[in-house]
């Protein structure tokens, strides 16, 4: 796995893949008959277009850079992001925060257990004194969790640090 971004064609070239994945899943439900399983599946795309427009409002814009394409770097794993936006003035640390994310997949992605399913869940908080994101990976992995938690401008609290549930939260005040 290589560590770098991708680049805006690598970008443009994944984000037209999902795309017509997503057409062709409606186009079969449709000529199936499926017209409630259709309207799930517009529905779940709505939703996750959404959640990305919303934490769009970070002004963070190298996090929203690494969360947008997450899941073409890493696709072994399930991403879903929550995210709570009522200041996206609120600036922080945006390389600090990017590269403590990065860290931690990159920690865990090669001992992937590949016969388990891989979920991530990134919430995120934004208010007028507070940043706060939230990741929880759930699955299976064989590496023992090590990532240095001292950061100048960013508190780690790890809530819990097993091989199949990793839980923490980025702040700062």
């Amino acid at each position: 796995m290589e560590n770098k971004a991708l680049s805006v064609v690598e970008s443009l070239r994944f984000a037209n893949h999902d795309f017509m994945n997503h057409l062709h899943l409606i186009n079969m439900n449709l000529e199936l008959g499926r017209v409630q399983e259709t309207k799930e599946i517009i529905k779940q795309i709505s939703e996750e277009y959404r959640s990305f427009s919303n934490f769009n409002k970070i002004l963070l814009p190298k996090t929203v850079e690494w969360l947008y394409t997450f899941s073409w770097r890493f696709p072994a794993i399930q991403l879903t992001i929550n995210s709570n936006i009522t200041n996206p003035n609120y600036t922080q640390n945006d390389d600090e925060i990017v590269e403590y994310l990065e860290e931690s997949i990159r920690h865990v992605y090669n001992g992937l257990d590949p016969y388990t399913e891989q979920n991530l869940t990134i919430g995120i908080v934004a208010t007028n004194n507070q940043f706060k994101l939230q990741f929880h990976l759930i699955g299976k992995w064989d590496s023992n969790i090590k990532i240095p938690v001292n950061r100048s401008k960013l508190k780690v609290q790890t809530y819990e640090e097993i091989n199949q549930s990793w839980k923490y939260e980025l702040t700062s005040e």
